[in-house]
């Protein structure tokens, strides 16, 4: 009776073993695999890596990010994303346009959600729409 159990008990924990084994291996296999960046990361998120791309001189995807952050309402990247488009090419090269309206319009919803800077860069915007160069630009 007592070597059945020893059978019965050494199977048990050759069977736990490899099941332990197993589920390991599935973790790490899921763990491994790509997934697909852009549709995990939140805005936080893609405001950071537009930040580290701004520090590696990869302004396109610090465009890309910045844009992506502020669509879904983060306010520091929309205040950004306002100042980015407003300098363009003269801080960011070629990879920027610089787009006076819509910078405008990013700094109006950073402001809307409270951002100072925003608010002040508003008055600064609004007072370039009064110069001559340009009257009625964003319309």
């Amino acid at each position: 009776m007592s070597s059945e159990l020893n059978q019965i008990a050494s199977w048990s924990l050759r069977w736990r073993v490899a099941l332990s084994g197993a589920l390991c291996v599935a973790a790490a296999l899921c763990a491994a695999q790509p997934t697909d960046a852009s549709a995990q990361l939140h805005a936080e998120q893609r405001f950071q890596l537009a930040l580290e791309a701004q520090s590696d001189r990869d302004y396109a995807t610090m465009l890309d990010m910045l844009r992506q952050a502020a669509d879904e309402g983060h306010a520091q990247a929309q205040e950004m994303l306002g100042m980015v488009l407003l300098t363009g090419p003269t801080l960011y090269g070629a990879a920027v346009k610089a787009d006076r309206c819509e910078a405008r319009a990013w700094m109006r919803r950073a402001a809307a959600q409270g951002s100072e800077s925003a608010r002040a860069q508003l008055v600064f915007l609004n007072r370039l729409r009064g110069s001559p160069a340009g009257r009625g630009a964003c319309g």
